[in-house]
């Protein structure tokens, strides 16, 4: 039944099943680390495993309001008391991974060289790392086009390469335009193509409530696509409807093995009562595991 959904770095391996693939969506993160507050509480927290922050441009609070920098800050808000390199000085020394969801071309952009310094510092380079946009307009917001699609792969692909791609589509909530288009994949995988990002992990990033409208695609796209590609099925509006029984048929279809869940705390009993552990989780998460493909080719 459709439900609605209320708000509220270990390694990968420790998450396999005794005789099976990894479960990845077990895997835990703090959502939206956007202060220095949330990140000591998400570093602090031992059952957290991913730390998920946003960058804008923007100011630092009681510093030059003329001077923006890269911020760990969730629109429309264009001030934090966290810049993007505070956030990865202070991450560098933590157990954990990290997910990086850039809200502009320009965020991107200006964060290149900070990250460049930040993956020069890293030590292990198993350290999760995602790098995240929205570069194709998708359900709900078809006038959006997103993060610059050609500066974000290329820089993923020749600057990044150890980092894990995260690409998703601009998304507003809708009735009407309520589902992924056979055509909002098929760009997607051409721009990956042409992009030549076919040798680092890849994810795509799908709204819960879209996604849950979109099981056949979804699940083509992802039985179409290399070796070690995943879904991370996310939500962050409490608002949203999301329809639990086919997001559960999707998870099914596509394999735990191949889905991460970045959700908000489900509270309805509805959803708790279908008995599955997927329904009665509390904090569920997009984290990394570093594949190695080798395919000339994103889609076989």
């Amino acid at each position: 039944m459709a439900t609605p959904v209320d708000e509220d770095t270990q390694d990968p391996s420790e998450h396999e099943e005794s005789d099976g693939p990894p479960d990845l969506t077990t895997v835990t993160f703090a959502h939206g680390t956007n202060s220095k507050q949330k990140l000591r509480d998400a570093i602090g927290n031992t059952t957290i495993e991913m730390i998920e922050a946003d960058i804008v441009m923007g100011t630092i609070t009681g510093a030059n309001k003329t001077k923006r920098i890269p911020i760990m800050a969730h629109p429309p808000a264009t001030t934090s008391d966290l810049s993007l390199e505070q956030f990865l000085k202070t991450v560098l020394e933590a157990p954990k991974g990290i997910k990086l969801d850039f809200k502009s071309s320009e965020a991107f952009e200006a964060s290149m060289d900070i990250l460049t310094n930040f993956f020069n510092d890293m030590t292990d380079e198993t350290f999760p790392v995602w790098l995240n946009a929205d570069i194709l307009p998708g359900p709900g917001a078809r006038d959006n086009p997103g993060v610059n699609a050609t500066l974000f792969l290329t820089a993923c692909a020749t600057k990044f390469p150890f980092a894990t791609v995260s690409v998703g589509w601009t998304t507003k909530w809708s009735q009407d335009d309520n589902k992924y288009l056979p055509e909002d994949i098929d760009k997607m995988t051409e721009l990956l193509n042409k992009h030549c990002v076919v040798s680092q992990p890849v994810t795509f990033a799908v709204r819960a409530a879209y996604a849950a409208n979109s099981v056949e695609a979804l699940t083509n796209l992802i039985n179409s696509s290399t070796e070690g590609t995943t879904l991370t099925i996310w939500n962050s509006s409490p608002n949203d409807i999301v329809d639990m029984e086919a997001v559960n048929s999707l998870i099914k279809a596509v394999g735990k093995d191949k889905v991460y869940l970045d959700l908000l705390p489900f509270v309805d009993s509805a959803s708790k009562s279908d008995g599955s552990q997927l329904l009665s989780k509390c904090a569920l998460v997009a984290a990394s595991m570093l594949l190695a493909f080798g395919i000339h080719s994103y889609r076989r």
